[in-house]
C-alpha cells in the first residue's frame, strides 16, 4: 500500500522514539525516586513520535486535500508545491502539474481564471439540475409504477364487478337524470325481451304504462331531492312481447364529485312468481278449492259489504240458502269422486243463471248460498225459479253415468226486513231452507214462515 521510503520514514520515527525510551529506562532503572522523571520522558517521547507522524504524513496530506478542493471549485490560485521522497511527494508533484496543465489549456482556449470559475459554477449548477432531473425522473417513475398498480387494481375490481353483475339473476341498470338507460346487465334485457342494442338509450318510461311511469317519475324526483335511495314495490313493466309483469326496483342516486345527482342506478327483481303465489294464497283464502266459488269466509265479508250498500241505497237485499236433495245418495252409490264432479257442475250452473253482480258461495258439503245485488222486488222469485230449473236437470258424470234425482231446496231471507245483523239474517235463511226441504225442489221466503206463525 505504501512505498518503502514512506515506510522507512515511519519506521525511523518509531525507532528513534523507542531508542530514546530504552536509553532513559536503562540509565534510570535503579533510581527509585526518579520514576516520575522516567514517566515524563516516555510521555515526551510519545508526543515526539506523534509530532513526527503529523509532520511527515498527515500535514502534507491535508495540504494536498486543500489544493484539490480549490481546483474542484475552479480556483487555481494556490501554487503550493508539496515535496517529499515518498508517495506524498509524488502525489504533490502530480497535482501541481495537473493544475498548471489545466491552466495552460484554459489559456490556449482563451478562457481566463474568472471565466473558468464562471463556467465551473455553471457546470456545477447544471450538475445539480441534472441531479434534480434524475431524482424527479426517479420520482416520476415511482409515481407511474404506483398509478399502474392502482389502474391494475381498478381493472381487477372492474372485472370482479362486471363478473358479479353478469352472474346475478336480478337486472342491474344505470340511467341519466332523464331516465335513459346508459348501462345494464344481461339479466335485465333478457328479462325484458329486448336485444342489448335496442335497449341502449331507451327511456325507462317506455317500459311501463302511464300510471306506473308517473310512479317511477315521482320516485326519481324524490331521490334527487333528498339524495337518498328509494324502493318501488309491485311496479308493472311491459316486455317486448307486450306481456306485463311485476318487479321490485331500487333507485340509488349516482353523484358527481360535488355530491350532485347525475343519474340513477339500482336492481330490478322480477316478483311475478311471488306475486302470483300470494295472489293464489289470497284466492284460496276466499274461494272454495273444489268449485272455485266464494267460501264461507268470503260469504260473511261480502254479506257485511252488502248490508252497507243496502243502507246507502235504501234498498232491500236478499240472501239464498241452498241445499241439494239426495246428494248423499250420489256419494254412497257412485263414490266421492262422482260427488265432487256433481258439486263442480252445480257451481257452473249457478254461475250461468246468476248475475255477475251476485255473490255465489259454497259453505261446505252440498250447501250453497247466493247474495243478490241490485234487484227489484219481483226478482228474487225469478232468480230462485231459474236456479231450481237449472239444478234439477239431469247430470252426466264421467261422460257416462246420468244422475236425474238431484233437486234443490232454497230458503230466502231479506235484509233488513228479516234481520239487521249477519247472524239473524243467516239463521232466517237457514230456517226457510229447512222449510223448503220438507217439501223438496222449491223455494221459501222466511217472511212467509214468520207470517204463518
Amino acid at each position: 500500500m505504501f512505498s518503502s521510503s514512506l515506510l522507512r520514514k515511519i519506521f525511523g520515527s518509531v525507532l528513534i522514539v523507542l531508542t530514546i525510551s530504552v536509553l532513559v529506562i536503562f540509565f534510570f532503572r535503579d533510581i527509585q525516586q526518579n520514576r516520575i522523571i522516567l514517566l515524563l520522558c516516555v510521555t515526551g517521547s510519545s508526543f515526539l513520535a506523534i509530532w513526527l507522524y503529523l509532520k511527515t504524513i498527515l500535514l502534507p496530506i491535508s495540504y494536498l486535500s486543500e489544493i484539490a478542493s480549490k481546483i474542484l471549485k475552479g480556483d487555481f490560485s494556490d501554487d503550493r508545491y508539496i515535496t517529499g521522497q515518498c508517495e506524498i511527494g509524488t502525489l504533490g508533484a502530480a497535482l501541481y502539474r495537473l493544475k498548471h496543465d489545466v491552466e495552460n489549456l484554459l489559456l490556449e482556449a482563451g478562457v481566463g481564471r474568472q471565466e473558468w470559475t464562471t463556467l465551473f459554477r455553471k457546470s456545477e449548477q447544471m450538475r445539480g439540475q441534472i441531479y434534480d432531473l434524475t431524482t424527479a425522473k426517479k420520482d416520476i417513475a415511482e409515481e407511474a409504477d404506483r398509478i399502474a398498480m392502482q389502474l391494475e387494481s381498478l381493472r381487477k375490481s372492474e372485472d370482479r364487478y362486471r363478473t358479479m353483475l353478469e352472474n346475478i339473476e336480478e337486472g342491474y341498470y344505470e340511467t341519466d337524470l332523464l331516465g335513459n338507460l346508459i348501462f345494464f346487465n344481461d339479466s335485465l334485457y333478457n328479462m325484458l325481451g329486448y336485444s342489448r342494442d335496442e335497449m341502449v338509450g331507451m327511456s325507462c318510461f317506455e317500459l311501463t304504462d302511464d300510471d306506473n311511469a308517473d310512479k317511477l317519475s315521482q320516485t326519481f324526483e324524490q331521490v334527487v331531492d333528498n339524495g337518498k335511495a328509494a324502493n318501488l314495490f309491485d311496479l308493472k313493466l311491459i316486455r317486448q312481447t307486450e306481456k306485463e309483469f311485476y318487479v321490485e326496483m331500487s333507485v340509488t342516486p349516482i353523484k358527481d364529485s360535488d355530491g350532485q345527482a347525475m343519474g340513477f342506478r339500482g336492481i330490478i327483481r322480477d316478483v311475478s312468481a311471488r306475486r302470483e303465489y300470494h295472489e293464489k294464497l289470497e284466492y284460496l283464502a276466499y274461494h272454495d278449492e273444489l268449485t272455485g266459488l266464494y267460501n264461507r269466509k268470503a260469504f260473511f265479508e261480502r254479506l257485511k259489504d252488502t248490508f252497507a250498500q243496502s243502507d246507502r241505497d235504501l234498498r232491500e237485499k236478499h240472501v239464498f240458502f241452498m241445499d241439494l236433495d239426495k246428494f248423499k245418495q250420489v256419494n254412497d252409490t257412485l263414490g266421492h269422486e262422482a260427488g265432487d264432479k256433481l258439486l263442480q257442475e252445480v257451481a257452473e250452473r249457478l254461475k250461468t243463471v246468476m248475475r255477475q253482480t251476485d255473490h255465489i258461495c259454497r259453505l261446505g258439503g252440498d250447501e250453497f248460498t247466493a247474495i243478490l245485488n241490485n234487484v227489484t222486488e219481483p226478482d228474487p222469485e225469478t232468480a230462485a225459479q231459474r236456479i231450481i230449473e237449472a239444478l234439477s236437470a239431469p247430470y252426466r258424470l264421467n261422460g257416462l253415468q246420468e244422475v236425474s234425482f238431484i233437486n234443490i231446496s232454497i230458503g230466502i231471507a231479506t235484509y233488513p226486513k228479516d234481520g239487521k245483523d249477519i247472524t239473524t239474517l243467516v239463521n232466517c235463511a237457514d230456517a226457510a231452507m229447512f222449510e223448503a226441504k220438507k217439501i223438496g225442489n222449491r223455494y221459501v221466503f222466511f217472511s212467509d214462515i214468520a207470517s204463518s206463525d
